[in-house]
């Protein structure tokens, strides 16, 4: 089988679970803890593996024990960790995460050794995966190395799937290629294409938008009511599968890399959409990052037993009005808030 190979970011994640998000200032007690693994980076080979995918994992981890045991948990789950990069200069990755009853959630971030990734690493390791079939890329690592990999990817003519998030400013911007496609969910989406994606309408017209910078598809993710799909001038909308979601965190890396899997396996676009969505779908179950993340046994059966949604796009309209007008929350510190 050919290699996905991931290159971002990798954090410890301290989890806690609330009766309900903190207002500014405001003390919320009653929470359940949990330290796990996460980063975009991690989270996608996680779900990109589990998913059935051969995934190399390239990262740069602190000289410290939180480095040391994302490499091991990583490497269990059957991820090749041969090209991980260390440092002495700052600590490992971190991040903050807080979610409600309803599984929406803050986050915040310290990025620590995943902005020590040079770029010249980037290149080695590209170059030096023989039997490479995808790269993975999120925006967790520094501008340069990021620029590095579009570039170096361009030149090798493998195929990029590029999910930007966070959405952070491209200083010089970046060149897609023809064998690149790209994830946003609603407000990456209008941060890159500046369309406002309000419904499913607006995320069609962020697609095409975002087709006209080079990407050869665009996959805009509207939380619970599932994605829209723009490529080659075809059109589709993706259902979710209903759930009762407990925790959003990382359901948003679980579609990439479920997606990333699907692809290489040679399924259709579309079906790895669809695939992609039921992953995260199953992945907002649960709580934490990559202890959520689910496996293609378990994705499969869901698609299996999920009846076909006849979902219209006046119907999604309509329940996103629905999400929209619920009672407001401050998300400031992240929006990852409505991840498929």
């Amino acid at each position: 089988m050919k290699r996905i190979l991931v290159i971002g970011s990798a954090n410890v994640d301290m989890v806690m679970g609330l009766p309900r998000l903190p207002r500014k200032g405001e003390t919320v007690t009653d929470g359940v803890f949990l330290q796990t693994f996460g980063g975009k980076g991690a989270n996608q080979a996680v779900a990109a593996r589990r998913s059935g995918a051969e995934v190399s994992f390239l990262s740069c981890l602190g000289n410290d024990e939180h480095g040391n045991a994302i490499e091991r948990a990583l490497s269990a789950d059957g991820i090749d960790m041969s090209w991980t990069v260390r440092t002495s200069d700052c600590a490992t990755g971190s991040a903050l995460v807080m979610y409600d009853k309803d599984g929406a959630n803050y986050l915040a971030v310290a990025p620590g050794s995943n902005y020590k990734l040079e770029p010249e690493e980037v290149v080695r390791c590209i170059y030096g995966i023989a039997d490479l079939a995808m790269l993975v890329l999120q925006y967790e690592i520094s501008e340069a190395s990021l620029h590095e990999a579009f570039r170096v990817a361009n030149l090798v003519e493998v195929p990029l799937l590029f999910n930007y998030a966070p959405a952070r400013s491209f200083k010089n911007g970046v060149v897609p290629g023809k064998n690149c496609g790209i994830v946003v969910n609603e407000s990456e989406a209008a941060a890159l294409s500046g369309v406002q994606v309000v419904d499913t309408d607006s995320a069609f017209q962020s697609g095409r938008s975002l087709r006209s910078l080079g990407y050869k598809f665009a996959i805009v993710t509207l939380g619970e009511l599932g994605a829209c799909l723009v490529s080659d001038g075809a059109e589709s909308y993706v259902p979710a599968i209903p759930v009762t979601a407990v925790d959003s965190t990382a359901a948003g890396d679980t579609f990439c890399g479920a997606l990333a899997a699907s692809l290489v396996e040679g399924n259709s676009l579309l079906d790895s959409c669809r695939f992609a969505t039921a992953a995260a779908s199953l992945c907002v179950q649960r709580v934490g990052a990559q202890p959520s993340i689910p496996h293609k046994i378990d994705i499969d059966t869901a698609l299996a037993l999920r009846p076909e949604l006849k979902f219209e796009a006046s119907r999604a309209r309509q329940a996103f009005s629905t999400v929209l007008s619920a009672p407001p929350q401050d998300h400031s510190v992240g929006k990852d808030v409505k991840h498929p």
